[in-house]
């Protein structure tokens, strides 16, 4: 072991030292990422749709969950496709639909959010009560990606499109 680190220094390696980074970048990248999907999830709750499509970039890639209902049209690109392909039928299929977030975790440009879904299936009354974690990556002011992860399941069986 010895004889490794003395080679190590000969070889002039620092294996064993963090690379420097700039903290303050960081934290200021971080702030605004987490500032950013905050806003997101206020202009939804408030049906602001304009505030939700103005921090979406265009060309925004949007994710559900493998095994969704919703998951066919992944990656869904722009507001109009997830509008078509995700708000739209969530919205027809549940009433008083929510996503709620509980704790937003964030790295860089990326921020993690764990919440829940709740909402009432139109036809049947049956209640969604599923967790979920978004995961979002944001340049500059705007979300540029979303990937979901949640109950499945619980989705599947509620809209129907449950095999058995």
């Amino acid at each position: 072991m010895k004889k490794a680190i003395i080679m190590a220094a000969a070889l002039g390696l620092a294996a064993c030292q963090p690379a420097e980074t700039n903290t303050a970048v960081e934290e200021t990248e971080a702030s605004n990422a987490a500032e950013v999907v905050q806003g997101f999830y206020g202009a939804i709750a408030e049906g602001d749709m304009e505030t939700v499509a103005s921090l979406l970039a265009e060309d925004v890639s949007w994710s559900e969950a493998e095994g969704s209902p919703l998951a066919g049209g992944n990656p869904y690109i722009g507001f109009e496709a997830m509008g078509a392909g995700v708000f739209g039928p969530i919205n027809e299929a549940f009433a008083d639909f929510a996503g709620t977030p509980e704790q937003f975790t964030t790295e860089g440009n990326r921020v993690v959010v764990e919440g829940r879904y709740t909402g009432t299936q139109r036809e049947t009354g049956e209640a969604l009560d599923a967790p979920f974690v978004h995961v979002f990556t944001v340049e500059g002011d705007q979300i540029v990606e979303f990937q979901q992860y949640t109950d499945t399941w619980q989705w599947r069986r509620l809209t129907g499109t449950l095999e058995d």
